[in-house]
């Protein structure tokens, strides 16, 4: 049997519910991703937006969306 050995006294040692939140690095990847492929969608022609069926509009109106806004609409 082996103990962990910790700075504190457990006195000292907050209950692990006071603990901070683990980081979801999925989502900040995920926010990242739509950060650069909205940036990316600004700048095609409209040749190419009109390959992938999007008008001007419908592409600066996707590019202005905030990167954590992750929901389509």
């Amino acid at each position: 049997m082996s103990a962990q050995f910790s700075p504190l006294p457990s006195a000292l040692r907050l209950p692990a519910r006071f603990a901070a939140p683990k980081l979801d690095l999925s989502w900040i990847a995920r926010v990242w991703r739509a950060y650069q492929t909205r940036r990316q969608l600004s700048e095609l022609d409209a040749h190419l937006l009109r390959d992938i069926g999007m008008t001007r509009l419908d592409a600066e109106l996707e590019a202005a969306r905030k990167p954590w806004d992750l929901q389509g609409g």
